[in-house]
């Protein structure tokens, strides 16, 4: 399968498929296209959390950056997936991404089109996940 093919496969919802691919080495869950799009920043952007446990299950890499220094945690962030934010966070996704060359507020605020009670609440959602990762003492 190729990149494109499982980007459809994401956007129809075949998790079945997709999972058939990766089990049979006919798809690589870190697979990416020529821009560095991977498989688990299509599931971001579309927001479905099934598919993002597959590919994380199965090993994909949940830092990679696009050629836009993008992240899959970014693309939830921008689309404001709130259960894709937590779940990338619960399984150790990093919250440093600069987006755009921006931080994440800032490029929230200036791309997103997310009402400012959305970003602050997704921001929320990030600073505590980097407070709860943080040592004591």
């Amino acid at each position: 399968m190729t990149f494109d093919d499982c980007h459809r496969v994401i956007k129809r919802g075949k998790v079945t498929e997709l999972r058939r691919a990766i089990d049979a080495k006919k798809v690589d869950p870190s697979l990416a296209n020529r821009f560095s799009w991977t498989l688990l920043m299509m599931a971001a952007l579309e927001g479905n959390t099934a598919f993002a446990e597959l590919l994380l299950e199965r090993g994909a890499a949940i830092n990679a950056v696009n050629d836009f220094d993008e992240s899959a945690l970014s693309l939830a962030a921008h689309k404001g997936h709130v259960s894709m934010l937590r779940l990338l966070l619960n399984n150790g996704a990093s919250r440093d991404v600069r987006p755009h060359g921006s931080t994440l507020r800032a490029e929230l605020e200036g791309a997103s089109g997310l009402s400012p009670a959305k970003i602050a609440s997704i921001m929320e959602i990030i600073d505590d996940a980097k407070r709860d990762r943080e040592p004591v003492g």
